[in-house]
């Protein structure tokens, strides 16, 4: 459990400054380095009261990341449904959909201290969680376009894609080249696993 009802039950805009403060702080530091005194002093509420809300840090860390993630999951949904099935086309829209919100001022640092602290966890709290809907995008991919016989193998497909997608976003925090640059270099990589190694002849 990440949240507890005692924060549910909070107004709309008492949770969100809440979740901003806590935001500000993993802007400013990894979730090791963090610290509840700096969310509790930024949003002025009792410490007490956090952990009436939350846990602890990494559980308000959690929650915010499936925030996110949520919302990525329902782009990718959509996308599935917008162009046919086609996941080349639906995981580069996702991906430059979600290089533009970790390029808003008020998302990069926080987004640079996710991505430059990643590991399996976050990863998996990070991206669509295929074992969440499975099914729902399994049935939304257009299998027949695929050199695949089955709808397991499908789920090997989409876990590729996503390792290679994690691996770019991890890149931008590192390479500091330009969004389209990103973008190109992720495409050429989708096309290539759309192409297979081999040649056809």
């Amino acid at each position: 459990m990440m949240v507890k009802q005692t924060f549910l039950n909070l107004s709309t805009e008492k949770q969100e400054r809440i979740l901003e403060a806590a935001k500000r702080e993993f802007s400013r530091a990894s979730l090791n380095e963090a610290s509840v005194a700096n969310i509790i002093k930024d949003v002025g509420i009792p410490r007490g009261s956090f952990y009436q809300y939350f846990n602890d840090l990494e559980d308000i860390f959690y929650y915010i990341l499936e925030n996110h993630s949520q919302d990525i999951k329902q782009r990718l949904t959509t996308n599935l449904v917008y162009f046919k099935g086609d996941i080349i086309k639906s995981f580069a829209d996702l991906y430059k959909y979600i290089l533009d919100k970790v390029s808003e001022d008020n998302n990069k640092l926080y987004f640079k201290n996710i991505f430059l602290n990643m590991d399996y966890k976050l990863e998996k709290k990070f991206l669509p969680n295929l074992e969440d809907n499975l099914n729902e995008i399994i049935q939304l991919v257009d299998i027949t376009s695929l050199n695949i016989n089955s709808r397991l193998q499908l789920i090997y497909v989409l876990e590729i894609i996503e390792a290679v997608m994690m691996r770019n976003l991890v890149q931008v925090f590192q390479r500091s080249l330009s969004k389209e640059k990103d973008i190109e270099i992720f495409i050429k990589e989708l096309l290539l696993l759309k192409e297979g190694l081999y040649n056809k002849s």
